[in-house]
């Protein structure tokens, strides 16, 4: 097999039928080495099933140009349902997608593609990768599309494949011109941009309607630049292709290394968690969530808190945050402890996904306010006016901000409180208490024997508490 210093693998009509794919397939070869990027050339009959998956084995971006394969009687070529699997062609066998796996021939044994995550794949006027086959659109292309692209994605690899002649040449060009990643190229993309995606096994497969372009994986993927690109080792390619395949070396392994919970926390406001998340493997990873969450202790319920994002974390590298979070207005007070799930959505494929939580070394105190009132009565003069004394106490370890009173009257031997007014406190402090004293003028005379006088503190629910159910009180009203 003919190899280089590095490692952007081209492969180009393997069968020898198809010049514009062997042609695209030079050229780009040729840009790339002319911009000082040595690659691996696998053209006609040197494209072996073989040489195309030793050239595979750790490559910084994969470009295939050539036919798509399709097991007999799983499509009838004239637009019907396509049926996986689907394979990428060798001059002298086929490469399946089973899954997100790949398998050799017929027979061979499955095994995960040996490519570092957040690759670029390329594939060039290959049947099925776009929902066609020749000039006949598969009558079911989402589902085509993401069989198709499985075999190179379940690496964590960024699948975009076009039926267009010349479109991956100008998609090299554009990279190596400065474009940033792939949501770049798409939008100014002069064969038309894609802008509609559908989910599919909880997937988003990007495709327009009809067209001859397809995306899976993530658009802020990049092409590597030549300085950015790893040396071959043809040895251990050999090494690779000759024995265990079935785990690919070339994932990454993210883990929770760190997660320090701040001391105190108020029911509905924002805390800041301290966490370190590491890559431990000498392979960066893909695009991945940091999901946080609040447990009693390791075996209870999660409560959800909220999430970061990392775009990618390089081989060996760590990654400290400041996570700014919520806590939930309906969590009790009491101590948890902080769970943080690194790869929460597993959208990174890892080699050990077993490491990837880390519960905090301290707990959080989550405290409220807790707004109580006592001490309910009132006085009527005459038949309307109603003076109204109750006590207000925060028995909470947190200060109360603004809250309202809402008062009422209600008939005695009745259920049904009827609202006379509110009285808006500016606050109260932790373990304090507020004695208030209003006059309300009722719209219709009562009698004082027959109502009591109700309170509802907080009535709107404005202050996260402790406990809400302590919030209404109810007393007498006398005649003076």
């Amino acid at each position: 097999m003919p190899y280089s210093d590095a490692q952007i693998l081209i492969i180009g009509d393997s069968l020898g039928d198809i010049p514009t794919a062997n042609s695209e397939a030079i050229s780009i070869g040729n840009l790339l080495k002319s911009h000082g990027y040595p690659v691996v050339e696998l053209l006609g009959s040197n494209a072996t099933t073989k040489n195309i998956l030793k050239g595979m084995y750790g490559a910084d971006a994969i470009i295939y140009a050539g036919h798509g394969g399709y097991e007999s009687d799983n499509y009838n070529m004239k637009g019907g349902v396509a049926t996986p699997p689907y394979a990428i062609v060798g001059s002298n066998d086929f490469i399946w997608g089973v899954g997100n796996q790949m398998r050799e021939g017929w027979n061979g044994q499955l095994f995960t593609a040996p490519v570092k995550q957040n690759i670029p794949v390329i594939i060039l006027q290959a049947c099925f990768s776009t929902g066609w086959v020749d000039d006949n659109q598969v009558s079911n292309p989402i589902p085509t599309i993401y069989n198709f692209a499985s075999m190179f994605t379940g690496s964590g690899a960024n699948y975009y494949a076009t039926a267009y002649n010349g479109a991956g040449l100008d998609m090299v060009k554009e990279f190596i011109d400065g474009a940033k990643n792939f949501g770049t190229i798409n939008a100014g993309n002069p064969y038309g941009a894609i802008y509609k995606s559908n989910i599919y096994n909880n997937v988003a497969v990007w495709r327009n309607p009809n067209g001859y372009s397809a995306f899976v994986g993530n658009w802020l993927g990049q092409f590597p630049t030549a300085s950015q690109c790893t040396a071959y080792n043809d040895s251990a390619a050999e090494a690779w292709y000759d024995g265990d395949r079935s785990k690919n070396p070339y994932q990454s392994d993210l883990t929770v290394i760190e997660v320090t919970a701040p001391a105190n926390g108020l029911s509905g406001r924002t805390i800041y968690v301290s966490n370190t998340i590491s890559n431990i493997i000498n392979v960066s990873s893909s695009s991945f969530y940091v999901n946080y969450y609040l447990k009693k202790n390791s075996s209870s319920s999660n409560i959800y808190m909220g999430q970061s994002f990392i775009s990618s974390l390089a081989g060996l590298a760590s990654k400290q945050l400041n996570t700014k979070l919520t806590v939930p207005t309906n969590v009790k007070a009491g101590s948890y402890y902080i769970l943080t799930y690194a790869d929460s959505e597993q959208t990174d494929p890892e080699t050990n996904e077993n490491n990837n939580k880390k519960l905090s070394s301290t707990t959080i105190n989550i405290n409220g306010a807790d707004l109580v009132i006592s001490n309910i009565s009132a006085k009527l003069k005459g038949t309307k006016t109603l003076v109204i004394s109750n006590t207000i106490k925060n028995n909470g370890k947190i200060a109360a901000s603004t809250y309202s009173v809402h008062y009422y009257i209600k008939k005695k031997g009745t259920t049904t409180n009827k609202y006379i007014g509110k009285y808006i406190y500016k606050g109260l402090g932790a373990g304090l208490t507020k004695k208030q004293t209003l006059t309300i003028t009722l719209p219709k005379g009562i009698v004082a024997s027959e109502y009591y006088v109700a309170a509802y503190v907080d009535a709107n629910k404005t202050v996260p508490e402790t406990n809400e159910s302590n919030n209404y009180n109810m007393g007498t009203i006398k005649k003076v």
